[in-house]
């Protein structure tokens, strides 16, 4: 079976509505460094990501690269992400620490010399997701304020379930729905949906609302907008560069 390249894919959760919690971790790392730092990721750091998830540490773990030339320039301080999954808040409180190179390899500082600037750390917790065993490319991160967040994901529940069944035929790997829990800044957006495809064409259609979510009843989608009064407040498409199986 094919991977499946997709935030909640990767997560591989045990019911719909698990505790599953993911950390988001933005970066800016310097675009002359930028094939090293890939180069490093996937011959060092895939290997000991799946060695945490083989150990139980992790659920899951993938790094993310922002495809550039898509967005507002001021989304463009963070040109990779690393994701980071555990099966509950308890998992992610009692973490341990697993991404030691020089343990496993003898190389103190795995990315010595390049340029990377950390933006924090977002914890959320997954409320509902759906795959398949396409190998989705690219994954798009939308975030949201509802007007009321109870009622919005309700909806968000109904509008879900009712394109399901037209994920795999247009191309979607799998779709996510997560509240936030750490920071709880209110200027962060408290609602967060993901949705990954194979490729880009199929990616942008989804943006035009074709794709999986064309069938949608109309009435759902004008609910929505009604709850999402000032629509989405960001919305980035990421490349997978590296990920666990």
């Amino acid at each position: 079976m094919k991977k499946i390249v997709s935030l909640v894919v990767l997560l591989a959760t045990i019911s719909l509505n698990a505790q599953q919690t993911f950390v988001l971790n933005p970066a800016m790392v310097d675009p002359d460094d930028s094939e090293n730092f890939e180069m490093l990721i996937k011959k060092y750091g895939t290997d000991m990501a799946q060695d945490a998830v083989n150990d139980g540490l992790i659920q899951g773990w993938a790094v993310l690269k922002k495809v550039p030339g898509m967005g507002k320039v001021e989304d463009e301080k963070n040109n990779y992400l690393w994701v980071t999954i555990y099966e509950s808040p308890k998992k992610y409180v009692n973490r341990k620490s697993w991404f030691n190179t020089e343990k496993k390899y003898g190389i103190p500082g795995l990315f010595g010399g390049i340029d990377i600037q950390r933006y924090g750390s977002f914890v959320y917790k997954t409320e509902k997701r759906y795959d398949n065993d396409l190998d989705a490319k690219y994954i798009l991160f939308n975030w949201t304020f509802p007007k009321n967040l109870n009622s919005a994901m309700e909806l968000a529940d109904k509008i879900s379930s009712s394109f399901k069944s037209d994920m795999k035929k247009s191309g979607m790997a799998s779709w996510g729905m997560a509240t936030r829990i750490i920071p709880q800044d209110s200027d962060l957006a408290p609602l967060f949906f993901w949705d990954a495809y194979e490729n880009m064409e199929q990616m942008i259609d989804h943006l035009m609302y074709k794709a999986a979510i064309e069938n949608v009843d109309q009435k759902l989608l004008a609910q929505l907008q009604e709850e999402l009064p000032n629509g989405w407040d960001k919305r980035i498409i990421w490349e997978f560069v590296a990920r666990t199986n």
